[in-house]
């Protein structure tokens, strides 16, 4: 029996397009037909391909923002924002999907070594970008604790305070860093003295995580490179280390 999908479709534009429904647009007429949607804003379509709804084409922009998927019909008349859901594996294949656009490569991983305020933990290797002030990012570290304490993982801890709504937040990177202070003084929203070392070392990590497509916290970049924004149970962090 076939697979379901349920196909949310958050917004449908009608674009127009004289292309045959049999096959998907190209990338070069596909972006002829977008342009008058992006008019202000730069961007080139990376990949069309067939979607896992029979009809639908998987569209990848890259936009100064980084890789963003969306679908059009197959004849690119449509233009389809929104989740494509499996329902009987309980599978969000959009979100997927975004997760392997976005995985970072060894370089790039690289580069996050010098953005680490602290590190804890034995195991596994994983980092988790966070915000001293972010809620969601407190039931991140709260789960993170028991992992580091039983030794079943190593957290490498990027503090990227998001002062536009934590507006003491970058006090308290800054903080942490200077004081040598680790997760669970992270957790109890630690302040302390500001040091020269510690406004350069968060001062780098806000111009470089954007950079590399990172602008949300709580935020994990597991060793195969993937990407993952938003807070995960310990069950579900075990499994992206095993």
């Amino acid at each position: 029996m076939r697979k379901l999908f349920f196909l949310f479709v958050g917004l449908v534009l009608w674009v127009g397009s004289g292309l045959a429904a049999e096959s998907c647009p190209s990338p070069a007429k596909l972006k002829g037909i977008l342009k008058g949607l992006f008019a202000r804003q730069e961007f080139k379509v990376a990949s069309v391909r067939s979607a896992p709804v029979p009809g639908i084409c998987e569209v990848i922009l890259e936009t100064q923002g980084g890789k963003k998927l969306t679908y059009v019909d197959s004849s690119g008349r449509y233009l389809i924002v929104g989740r494509i859901i499996d329902i009987r594996a309980r599978k969000d294949l959009t979100r997927e999907r975004v997760i392997e656009l976005n995985r970072l490569p060894a370089a790039k991983i690289k580069e996050l070594e010098n953005l680490v305020a602290f590190s804890v933990g034995k195991g596994p290797e994983i980092f988790l970008v966070t915000d001293p002030d972010c809620p969601h990012c407190k039931r991140a570290e709260k789960i993170l604790l028991p992992l580091v304490k039983e030794g079943k993982i190593r957290v490498k801890v990027i503090l990227f305070p998001l002062e536009a709504l934590h507006p003491k937040a970058k006090e308290k990177a800054v903080a942490i860093i200077c004081d040598g202070k680790g997760l669970e003084a992270l957790i109890e929203g630690y302040q302390g003295k500001q040091c020269q070392k510690g406004k350069e070392k968060v001062e780098k990590t806000l111009a470089t995580l954007p950079k590399l497509g990172i602008r949300a916290t709580p935020t994990y970049i597991f060793p195969d490179g993937k990407v993952i924004s938003g807070v995960l149970s310990a069950e579900q962090i075990l499994k992206m280390v095993r």
